[in-house]
């Protein structure tokens, strides 16, 4: 192609099949150089109105594009890789599922929900609300793990770095006045020079807010939420540079995490209203045919648990999914282990690849009350392991860590 350009020729493809959501489906597509430039066009002109962003952008730029030399134009193309080239239903949800499944193991269940509501929102060219999503659960069971994947899943996915994350540990606003740290003090009290956590909006739009430990929080700390996911705005406490003070938080994604069991059990009060006794039977997950009802008969089951926590409804309703977290099986458990082993040995300079099941099945403990715990035993055990074998292996080389616990060794795969 190039060669055909630098002649002064176009190089054309005659009926040229689009992506789904482009119009027409069918194009001639050609390259032609003009000058110091080279064109890239479609005859007839394409609109796409589609969920990818890559391809809006593509798309957007017109029937003729020009672009500085043949490398540019290339990867640009190469940019759109053969999932963005061919979504279909759901490849975009696919995608992110097999992204946060590579960082959250044993937890399908909640992956799949959090990706198909994450492809849900993102898919959309004017969300009216951001997405808001509770993860609930045990300790150490991934819920903190798949919160902080979202932001480098969605970059990944996209092919674009317009997710960042923002984290908050919510068990340091236990105080009413510490509502001031996520909307900014009023003039003249502790705390007005601090930029507030929640205009952090202004410099990324495509903010993820993680919000850790939900029910740590004063009720005061979670009336700020009710405005925000219902209407996806509030008023700041400061104006920005052109005077301001509304922010949007429309593409954002939200995100809170709590231990409580929102199952169906009835717990201690979580803020808004004093505790009432459960009424009603329990409500059981049952799952339909599709993905959508699952999902929605499960958010369900948890917002009447939420409700039963102390909860009012008015704030229960706002969140767009209750996404629940299940004790790992044994395993998960040691997979979990594996990967904490791999971790350990990146520190060190070494690439444990593999770890023998015998011993993977050793080194996890059964009644820990979370994996977390276990990684300063396995920091004990290890270390004089990994230094013995640091002069023998260098870096790059796969190893494998085997044998007893009490004569463990690396060997290369």
């Amino acid at each position: 192609m190039d060669a055909c350009a630098r002649l002064g020729r176009s190089y054309e493809f005659a009926a040229c099949r689009l992506p789904d959501c482009c119009r027409p489906r069918e194009a001639q597509l050609g390259f032609w150089r003009h000058g110091d430039n080279y064109l890239l066009y479609f005859r007839p002109s394409v609109a796409y109105d589609g969920p990818d962003p890559r391809l809006r952008d593509f798309f957007g730029r017109g029937a003729v594009q020009r672009y500085a030399c043949f490398d540019a134009l290339m990867d640009c193309l190469h940019s759109l890789d053969s999932d963005a080239l061919r979504p279909g239903e759901g490849q975009l949800c696919r995608r992110l599922r097999r992204e946060l499944g590579t960082r959250v193991l044993g937890q399908d269940q909640a992956v799949e929900a959090a990706a198909f509501k994450l492809w849900s929102h993102i898919s959309k060219r004017e969300p009216l609300r951001p997405l808001s999503l509770i993860f609930y659960g045990p300790t150490g069971v991934g819920k903190s793990e798949l919160g902080k994947a979202v932001a480098p899943a969605l970059n990944r996915c996209l092919g674009l770095e317009r997710y960042r994350l923002v984290w908050t540990e919510l068990n340091t606003f236990t105080q009413a006045h510490s509502v001031y740290r996520l909307t900014g003090a009023p003039p003249g009290y502790v705390g007005y020079d601090d930029p507030p956590v929640l205009e952090e909006v202004r410099r990324c739009p495509h903010t993820v807010f993680m919000f850790d430990e939900l029910d740590k929080a004063h009720p005061e700390v979670l009336k700020v939420f009710m405005s925000i996911l219902d209407e996806g705005r509030c008023t700041a406490r400061r104006e920005d540079r052109q005077g301001n003070r509304e922010l949007d938080f429309r593409h954002c994604v939200f995100l809170f995490t709590t231990n409580f069991d929102l199952s169906g059990a009835p717990r201690p009060s979580l803020g808004f209203a004093p505790q009432k006794p459960p009424s009603g039977p329990g409500l059981a997950l049952s799952g339909p045919a599709g993905l959508a009802g699952r999902l929605f008969q499960a958010d369900e089951a948890a917002r009447q648990a939420l409700i039963r926590s102390g909860v009012l409804r008015e704030i229960a309703g706002r969140f767009s999914g209750l996404i629940g977290f299940r004790p790992l099986d044994q395993a998960a458990r040691e997979a979990v282990t594996t990967k904490q082993i791999a971790a350990l040995g990146r520190e060190y300079g070494l690439e444990i690849a593999q770890v023998a099941p015998d011993l993977a099945q050793a080194l996890t403990p059964r009644d820990a009350l979370s994996l977390r715990s276990t990684v300063p035993i396995l920091e004990g055990l290890l270390t004089p392991v990994f230094l013995a074998h640091l002069p023998v292996f260098g870096r790059g080389i796969a190893l494998r860590l085997t044998g007893p616990p009490d004569r463990m060794a690396l060997v290369p795969t």
